[in-house]
C-alpha cells in the first residue's frame, strides 16, 4: 500500500457512509509513502467530525506520527482522540480520548473506521 491508496482507502469509507451528510477534505502528498490528510466530516444529526493523520507507510506498515479524531455537536466537544505526548500517565501513552467531561482516558490508537463505527453508534442510538 502506498500514501495514494490509503487516501483513497479513507475517501471510500467516507463517501460510503450512509449517516455521512456532506464533507470536505484536503491531502498533502509529500512521497509516494508519507502525507497529511485532514477533514471535516458532517453528519445527519448536525454533529461534526474533524479529523486530521500525517502517516508513513512503508512496507506495509502504517506510522501514523500526529493524528486526531475531534468529534462534536454545536460547539460541545463528545469526545477527540489523540496521540499528543501531553498525558504520560495514561497505560497507553501516547494514545488517549478526551471525554466530553473533562476526563481523559486510555484508549488504543484508533482509526477512521473505528470512529466512524463509534459515531454511528452513538447517532443511532438517539
Amino acid at each position: 500500500m502506498n500514501i495514494i491508496e490509503y487516501f483513497h482507502h479513507h475517501k471510500s469509507l467516507i463517501v460510503t457512509n450512509p449517516i455521512i451528510q456532506s464533507w470536505e477534505y484536503q491531502e498533502d502528498i509529500r512521497t509516494s509513502f508519507e502525507g497529511f490528510f485532514k477533514a471535516r466530516l458532517h453528519f445527519v444529526d448536525n454533529s461534526i467530525l474533524d479529523f486530521r493523520e500525517y502517516v508513513n507507510i512503508m512496507e506495509s506498515k502504517i506510522t501514523r506520527y500526529t493524528y486526531s479524531f475531534h468529534y462534536s455537536q454545536d460547539q460541545g466537544l463528545i469526545f477527540r482522540y489523540d496521540n499528543t505526548p501531553h498525558h504520560p500517565h495514561l497505560s497507553s501513552f501516547p494514545h488517549h480520548k478526551h471525554l466530553s467531561t473533562d476526563k481523559v482516558i486510555a484508549c488504543p490508537e484508533s482509526t477512521l473506521q473505528d470512529i466512524l463505527t463509534e459515531i454511528e453508534n452513538i447517532i443511532l442510538s438517539k
